[in-house]
């Protein structure tokens, strides 16, 4: 009897280590976070623009979230 890492399959080659169901390795993993990433800006419409597109949208976007919370303070303070 030979020990279990010299048994052959049917056909004579060596048995292949399967990883388990569900478990995904490290490179796997960072590449489906990339093409979920990828699909959310396809979404939003930038999914072709570069690194100073999606800059200037996100400083639009934080101006506009400063004077919206200013806007509502000064709303409030008023009543």
């Amino acid at each position: 009897m030979g020990s279990s890492g010299s048994k052959k399959n049917r056909k004579g080659g060596k048995r292949q280590h399967l990883d388990k169901v569900g478990q995904h390795t490290h490179h796997a993993a960072a590449a489906e976070q990339q093409r979920e990433r990828s699909a959310v800006m396809d979404v939003m419409g930038m999914g072709g623009s570069g690194g100073g597109g999606r800059m200037i949208v996100g400083i639009i976007g934080v101006i506009l979230l400063v004077v919206a919370i200013f806007a509502l303070i000064l709303w409030v303070a008023e009543i």
